[in-house]
């Protein structure tokens, strides 16, 4: 028994120059840098140029334009942000000492005379056992955009005024698709004085439009021609201030920022033959045509970065439901994805009274360039009657949906608006 003893205490002794030095150190806990963020999100956003100029979706010109945008838009957060990673304050573990130079030994004692040897060896085996399994399943690599952004999130919980930080955070939802997440980070630049830049007011304005259905505010129309002030050929916010503009049936207006936006784009590209369409729509509402300026000229040659896809929508009311409206009730006819942002890629206003109606969804009618319907291969296509007139859905509008449609599909879709929104 004397001998049993004398190793347990030599085994004691050796496991305690194991656990005894490390809690003796001084250590420092860090999290993901920005750069590192930086880094992953060019990395993804080139892969999917890479991606689309692979499948034949641009052309030379166009993704060296892509690319280009790309590296104005983020790479100079690399040249600016503080690459070293914030650590917190510095730990020690020495007061363990004192506790676990009596407790370990008395613990291992206590445990053989309750167990056993036999009986511990078994548990220690099973505990083992238990534990490399998680181990396993947690072989995913830690630094995932979805995880680094968390990572970031939680951080800026503690440092709430780190403003570089917030503006990292906004891109990284953007390209994550979550603008709802996007937006409410872009509140917290706007509360730490970054709203200056035009980059970062028309992406809270795509956001915020984004979470708010499509539809844009006055406020949003307000920060998008401050970015023109900024910057007066900004692409995005003279496309976006286009939308807002014809929107609001102010085609004219629109036409002309369109225009603008159109004469810095390719001649033949995908983005032109949409902003061209656009314009020409926008010509047919006020009754007009041939004012459009020659970059926005739809090239029959252009083959597949011409515009693609258009849906025919036929939308009816249910007549029980005659009852519950009002002629002028405005009429929202969409097509979203059927899955992840809930964005219109297409929509069109109409009325009540306007029903039953036939309208054509396509590129033309899209929010942004990156979201349109051709760049899907299966969209939801719905009509809502909205009582407010807004394009978010509230309880009590009617509705109906039909999902999925491929996008491709010649056949005119049936939409019977006939049931109500919770």
């Amino acid at each position: 028994m004397t001998v049993f003893w004398s190793l347990a205490a030599v085994m004691l002794m050796v496991a305690l120059l194991f656990v005894l030095p490390p809690l003796m150190r001084k250590r420092t806990v860090s999290t993901v840098t920005r750069d590192d963020l930086n880094t992953k999100v060019i990395q993804e956003l080139f892969a999917e140029l890479d991606a689309d100029m692979a499948i034949g979706k641009l052309d030379k010109a166009q993704y060296d334009a892509a690319r280009k945008d790309i590296e104005r838009e983020l790479l100079y957060d690399l040249a600016s942000a503080d690459s070293a990673q914030t650590p917190t304050p510095e730990r020690s573990g020495r007061w363990l000492v004192l506790l676990l130079i009596p407790a370990l030994p008395l613990c291992a004692v206590l445990l053989y005379q309750l167990m056993g040897t036999n009986e511990l060896i078994d548990i220690l085996q099973q505990t083992k056992t238990a534990q490399s399994e998680p181990v396993n399943k947690q072989s995913d690599p830690a630094h995932s955009l979805d995880v680094m952004a968390a990572q970031l999130a939680e951080r800026l919980h503690s440092e709430p005024d780190d403003l570089q930080g917030w503006i990292m955070l906004a891109r990284t939802y953007n390209m994550l698709r979550r603008p709802d997440e996007a937006a409410r980070a872009y509140e917290n630049v706007f509360r730490l004085g970054g709203d200056n830049d035009p980059d970062i007011l028309a992406n809270y304005v795509d956001s915020s439009t984004t979470v708010n259905g499509g539809e844009f505010t006055d406020q949003g129309g307000e920060l998008l021609l401050r970015a023109l002030e900024l910057d007066p050929d900004h692409l995005k916010a003279l496309w976006l201030t286009g939308h807002w503009k014809n929107q609001s049936g102010r085609y004219e207006e629109a036409i002309g920022y369109w225009q603008k936006a159109a004469q810095q784009l390719p001649a033949g590209s995908e983005n032109a033959n949409i902003i061209a369409q656009q314009i020409s729509n926008a010509q047919s509402q006020l009754g007009t045509s041939g004012t459009a300026i020659a970059a926005t000229t739809v090239d029959p040659a252009a083959g597949n970065s011409g515009i693609k896809v258009a849906l025919t929508v036929h939308v009816t009311l249910d007549p029980p439901l005659n009852a519950a409206v009002a002629p002028e009730d405005t009429v929202f006819i969409f097509a979203r994805a059927t899955q992840g942002s809930r964005m219109p890629l297409a929509i069109v206003r109409k009325q009540v009274k306007d029903l039953p109606v036939t309208v054509k969804l396509d590129d033309s009618l899209a929010m942004t360039p990156q979201m349109v319907l051709s760049k899907f291969e299966n969209v939801t296509i719905g009509a809502r009657v909205s009582k407010s007139g807004g394009a978010m859905p509230q309880s009590g509008d009617l509705q109906g949906i039909v999902s999925p449609i491929a996008t491709q599909t010649t056949d005119t879709v049936q939409i019977t608006i006939g049931s109500k929104v919770p």
